[in-house]
């Protein structure tokens, strides 16, 4: 895709004109996230020469997405207030514009090209040898590069947010990449920014999420729920709170790191048990026979709860878990006195605690 840029600042709001020969009198649409779904904000039946123009207003700079009605291919542009030019083919697409988040974003894109093309031609390879039922210890040495190069592009991005702490571009990498941050960290990143940006559903989403993890840090008291336990009936975290320490396991039955560290986490429940250690697992599963299945595959003999309501859990949010496995340790008394230990870490605190 080559992408050139020209545009000015637009006080009334944007225009994006449109000349894409491969798109004659189809209806195009420029779309965004809202709530999860793909919503149409904009949307013109292009000409027989493929022209069109949108036009409306921006509220606040966000990633949105150009593409014909109804097509699930669509090209990305970081929307605000400006004139943007899109023409080419869609395969081969121009964007002009010589300001604002797109100016910004097309920067960043430059210098992440080789780590993408180095993914992508890894993958190719990958699904080849896939295809041809290469066994999977050669096929995970086949991904290492595509490892390396996702290492890699991570580094280019701290860097890069680094460099520009209050970027429109750096508020939507920090709302993709913020898994594994503390509170402290993402309060500082948030405090680069300033007020023309607070307006965004991703600040406002980090604001949202940042003080959900302050609600639940180490030293807090934990925050009681109730789900359907594995036969149906309701049980509340705080039925399980008290009798010891309780190791609070976010996890799901498709999760694979999850599963890799079931074992482990088993050994140490045999291990503590009967020293006033317990474990309730709360599961982020769609569907209720993978997540029985999995119980019993795994030997997870403690207790379950789970909505099965995927990432809208109402455990998961409440205890800000964006990535799992998520663990989170309460004493007797019910407070939290750590998260995401290691296994050789919790085996230590648990040595320490009982």
């Amino acid at each position: 895709m080559a992408i050139a840029l020209i545009a000015c600042n637009n006080e009334e709001g944007y225009k994006i004109k449109i000349q894409m020969e491969d798109l004659a009198n189809a209806s195009v649409a420029l779309k965004q996230y809202v709530d999860g779904e793909m919503v149409t904000l904009d949307s013109v039946v292009l000409d027989s020469t493929g022209t069109g123009e949108l036009a409306g207003v921006i509220e606040a700079p966000e990633m949105m997405y150009l593409g014909e009605s109804g097509n699930r291919q669509s090209l990305p542009i970081f929307m605000d207030n400006f004139n943007y030019s899109v023409y080419g083919t869609f395969e081969d697409v121009n964007i002009d514009v010589d300001a604002g988040p797109q100016a910004e974003f097309n920067i960043y894109k430059d210098g992440t090209k080789p780590f993408e093309e180095e993914k992508s031609r890894v993958l190719e390879v990958y699904y080849q040898a896939r295809g041809a039922g290469v066994d999977q210890d050669s096929l995970q040495v086949i991904l290492q590069p595509y490892y390396e190069a996702s290492e890699k592009q991570a580094a280019y991005d701290s860097v890069y947010m680094a460099d520009n702490p209050s970027s429109p571009v750096t508020l939507y990498l920090l709302r993709n990449g913020f898994h594994g941050m503390s509170d402290t960290e993402l309060q500082g990143a948030l405090e680069g920014f300033g007020p023309e940006l607070h307006g965004t559903s991703y600040y406002a989403f980090l604001s949202d999420y940042l003080e959900k993890m302050k609600s639940v840090k180490v030293g807090s008291e934990y925050i009681d729920f109730e789900l359907p336990d594995t036969t149906g009936n309701m049980v509340s975290l705080s039925d399980y709170v008290g009798d010891g320490v309780l190791l609070v396991d976010f996890w799901a039955s498709w999760c694979g790191p999850c599963r890799r560290a079931n074992p482990g986490v088993v050994e140490i429940y045999r291990e503590f048990n009967d020293r006033g250690f317990d474990i309730v697992g709360v599961s982020l599963d769609r569907d209720r026979e993978k997540w029985l299945e999995a119980i019993e595959a795994d030997t997870l003999t403690w207790n379950h709860m789970s909505d099965l309501e995927y990432w809208n859990s109402k455990a998961a949010d409440l205890y800000a878990v964006k990535s799992i496995p998520h663990t989170v340790l309460l004493d007797k008394n019910g407070i939290i006195i750590a998260r995401n230990l290691s296994e050789d870490e919790l085996r230590e605190k648990l040595e320490e605690l009982l």
